[in-house]
């Protein structure tokens, strides 16, 4: 492990490209090789929950084994005075939840909890384990570098589980905006649990929603993340970066607090 730390650090694209990869692979071995099928009437959703939970214990072991979980934003809630930063992107996702929600108690449940796994999972792995990689490269390098591996990664869903082709385009797009924006929050807040939350919400009112938004919506959303990565970059991450591994946030003065969840 020192030593693909070691070469991580040396060649951060080339490592953020073998993370991700890894953790696709990973993620397709238990979906589709290891793990039957497990969707029973009572919690339809529990193999995505199980599979997550798998790939996200691989991700964290990673994390603690570098000693990465702390600087990457996972064990700390950050600068909790600028969690409202993702407020605007609360309310985005909280948008789609204007047309109701399609589904039995049951299915709707079942969506909510397995979605929160999907938030926690991809936000550790991309947010967390993979900007980290990148950051040496600088903020806006290591946004971008975040956003294309993450909407690539979608790429899985036309090649493994079915999706149309023209669907999953339009997915790779709107995961790499939403990932740039994201990275950009993770810079600014210093912590990825804010970005979980609204992970995990974004999916479920969009999943859940009986149709599919307006594309005039869709397009002012896709430039508004744009915009707002930007500006978060801009004036924030190039301003004071993320505090160093033994570095408070600035909600505490003492190396060992700053909202750790250690």
């Amino acid at each position: 492990m020192e030593r693909w730390k070691g070469h991580v650090t040396r060649h951060p694209v080339c490592g953020a490209v073998e993370l991700t990869l890894a953790w696709h692979v990973v993620l397709l071995l238990f979906a589709k090789v290891l793990l039957p099928p497990l969707a029973p009437a009572w919690f339809p959703g529990l193999g995505a929950t199980v599979i997550n939970a798998i790939c996200l214990t691989g991700v964290w072991c990673v994390l603690w084994r570098w000693g990465w979980l702390r600087v990457s934003g996972t064990t700390t809630f950050g600068r909790r005075r600028r969690w409202w930063l993702a407020l605007p992107m609360l309310l985005i996702a909280g948008s789609y939840a204007l047309a109701g929600l399609d589904g039995r108690t049951t299915v709707v449940v079942s969506s909510l909890v397995s979605l929160l796994w999907v938030g926690i999972d991809e936000e550790v792995y991309s947010r967390g384990l993979v900007q980290q990689t990148l950051t040496p490269l600088g903020p806006l390098r290591a946004a971008t570098g975040v956003a294309v591996l993450f909407g690539l990664g979608h790429l899985q869903n036309h090649l493994f589980f079915g999706a149309a082709w023209d669907d999953t385009l339009w997915q790779m797009l709107s995961a790499a905006l939403f990932g740039f924006t994201c990275a950009g929050l993770r810079f600014a807040i210093g912590s990825v649990w804010p970005m979980v939350v609204v992970h995990a919400l974004d999916d479920f009112f969009q999943i859940r929603s009986p149709g599919s938004a307006p594309d005039w919506w869709q397009v002012s959303v896709y430039v508004f993340q744009a915009a707002y990565g930007w500006w978060l970059l801009r004036r924030y991450a190039d301003r004071d970066r993320l505090p160093p591994r033994n570095a408070a946030g600035d909600d505490d003065p003492r190396p060992e607090a700053a909202g750790s969840m250690d």
